[in-house]
This record gives structure tokens, C-alpha cells and sequence, in this order.
């Protein structure tokens, strides 16, 4: 799944797990509900027709690449990816390289990884006079982090290699939408300062939420197997070195300790209000993308109107938020 430089190559995103839905327990359903009645929506892998995805590449490519990219900023059900990494909740953890997008979100993540995934719109916590409504959304995202946690216990994977990546990092994508419609509703200038930051003290707010959360439930749970199987001290002799790693690895769990390897999710389209062609001032918002654990990359807005340098800029920009994440892990990257 890849596009070169020379010509692009068209590619059918599938996530493996779309039959298996038919055969999930009655818990499933419920738990579903679960999330509808606190505002959230549960992404169902089963409900999304066929996509397909362009993986921009990292090299510094040249104008005859971006100019085959863009003649597809139209083509219905063809998006581009290029949220190479995977970045952990937990700084002992590493990120991962991403290769394979999922449906329907798009959510680009490594190849069979397990993910139970949900979305939460922005907009529907906002009071009529454009308040939000902060404690609702607080408990819709904790709600997301409860329910997530209890689907990986009763999900079907269809994989033995998905269901053991289910059982080391219990991977959540909740994916928070509607920042551009948002801004709309408050009447913000998207290019204003004030606007990035309004958001971005937002989704720090939601972040810190969504960790606190997972930190408790992690309290009184058994460790994380992915944290447990990352202690450098597994691969030392027995000595007091040994014990000395072990004391500081089990020092720095209890600092950072969290349930789910992965939480936020932030797709760059949601920073356009929905239903209107995509707005380009709204790019000034792209720095919002640090944030994000995974991108979902399903385009919700058109670009049809974007000329060339528009949408090359647009990419370059995205791509270089999204890979300044890896570079703030303190554990070397996973490939």
C-alpha cells in the first residue's frame, strides 16, 4: 500500500474484520448502547462500503508526484493517509510504524493491530448559547474509556494475530470530531490565534481526561502486557544491575501507567466544519494534530476546489505535525 513517485497506485484499505461482526455475543450490542446513551457513537467495522487509500510517502517528493496526487482530490471514496506512526499513551512504550488503513474511519495503524473504536462529535455538547457543555462531554469520554476497556474482553477478532495484539495493548481510537464546527459555532476566526488556542487547550483537557481514566482503571488491573513485556531488565543477568533496572523500570510504571497503549484519535478533516467545501484558512489549525495517538483519514469535506499549491501544502504541513510526535517518544521507534 504505497504511492511512488513516479505514478500513484490506487489501494483497497480493508480491515479483516468486517464478517465478523455477524458473529459478535449479545454483550457487544449492548455495550454499544452503552455509547449512544452518553453521546458517543461506536464505529462498526462492517458498516463502511470499500475505500480507497494513497499513502503519501516521506521522501521530499517533486512536483510531478504532488500533481498525480491531486488529480485524486475528487474521486469519490479515494483519500490520502500519511499518519506513518502510531504514538503510545505510555512514554515506555514505542511508536510504531503504520501500514495498513482500517474501516470506515480510515484509521491508519499497524499491520493486524486490534482496535475497538468510537467517535465523539464536538458539536452535540454545545448548549444553545454556545457554551460547552464540559461535564457532559467528561462523561462521554470517560464512558468511551469504561466501554472500550470492557469490548476488548468480549470482542470476536477474526486473527490470531489481532487477537493477541488485543490482548497486549488493548488499543482504544476514540476519534473526537467537529473542531472546525466548532469554531464555527463559537464564531472564531479559524487563522486567529485565538482559535488554536482555544483548541488546543481543548483537546489537552480531553487528552488528560482520557488518561486519568485509563490510569484508574490500570490501578486495579493487572499490568498492561505490553508494559510488562517492555522491562529492559527481562534481557539482563542476574545481578545487582539487574535489580537496579527492574527498581527504576517498576518507578517509572507507576509514573506513567495506563490501561489502553493507545487513546486519542484526530482526523485532519474534522478541523473544516463538516458539509461545506474545505475552507484553507482552516489549515492553520493542522499544529491540533500533535495531539493525536492515530488519524483517521476519511474525507468528510471536499477539496475539489484546491488548486495544486494548496493541497501540497495542506499534505507537507500535516506530515510534518504528525511526525514530530515520534520524535518527543522516549523509547526508540518500533519498525
Amino acid at each position: 500500500m504505497s504511492v511512488s513517485t513516479a505514478s500513484v497506485e490506487l489501494s483497497l484499505a480493508s480491515s479483516g474484520v468486517d464478517a465478523a461482526m455477524a458473529t459478535q455475543p449479545p454483550q457487544v450490542h449492548r455495550l454499544y448502547r452503552q455509547l449512544q446513551l452518553a453521546g458517543a457513537e461506536p464505529v462498526l467495522p462492517d458498516q463502511a462500503p470499500a475505500e480507497t487509500y494513497l499513502l503519501v510517502g516521506d521522501s521530499d517528493n517533486g512536483d510531478r508526484y504532488w500533481a498525480e496526487l491531486w488529480k485524486y482530490r475528487a474521486v469519490p471514496k479515494v483519500h490520502t493517509a500519511f499518519g506513518g506512526l502510531v504514538i503510545p499513551q505510555c512514554p515506555l512504550l514505542s511508536a510504531e510504524r503504520a501500514r495498513a488503513v482500517v474501516s470506515p474511519v480510515g484509521l491508519q495503524v499497524p499491520v493486524e493491530s486490534a482496535w475497538v473504536t468510537m467517535r465523539i462529535d464536538l458539536t452535540r455538547f454545545v448548549r444553545p448559547n454556545g457554551v460547552l457543555n464540559e461535564q457532559a462531554l467528561q462523561r462521554s469520554l470517560e464512558t468511551c474509556v469504561d466501554v472500550g476497556d470492557k469490548l476488548h474482553d468480549v470482542l470476536c477478532w477474526p486473527t490470531p494475530d489481532m487477537r493477541h495484539d488485543a490482548w497486549l495493548n488493548r488499543r482504544l481510537a476514540i476519534v473526537v470530531v467537529g473542531l472546525g464546527d466548532l469554531l464555527r459555532l463559537k464564531r472564531f476566526e479559524p487563522g486567529s490565534h485565538d482559535s488554536l488556542r482555544f483548541l488546543n487547550q481543548m483537546l489537552l483537557w480531553v487528552r488528560t481526561t482520557l488518561q486519568s481514566r485509563s490510569r484508574a482503571i490500570a490501578t486495579c488491573s493487572e499490568q498492561l502486557p505490553a508494559i510488562t513485556l517492555s522491562d529492559p531488565s527481562h534481557n539482563l543477568p542476574c545481578s545487582g544491575i539487574r535489580e537496579d533496572w527492574r527498581r527504576r523500570w517498576r518507578e517509572a510504571v507507576q509514573a506513567s501507567l495506563v490501561q489502553h497503549r493507545n487513546l486519542l484519535a484526530l482526523s485532519p478533516w474534522s478541523l473544516f466544519p463538516a458539509n461545506a467545501p474545505a475552507d484553507f484558512r482552516y489549515a492553520e489549525l493542522l499544529p491540533l494534530l500533535r495531539h493525536a495517538d492515530a488519524c483517521a483519514f476519511n474525507k468528510t469535506v471536499s477539496i475539489a476546489h484546491w488548486n495544486l499549491k494548496e493541497f501540497k501544502c495542506f499534505h507537507q504541513r500535516a506530515k510534518a505535525v504528525l511526525q514530530q510526535r515520534g520524535a518527543t517518544s522516549l523509547i526508540a521507534e518500533h519498525v
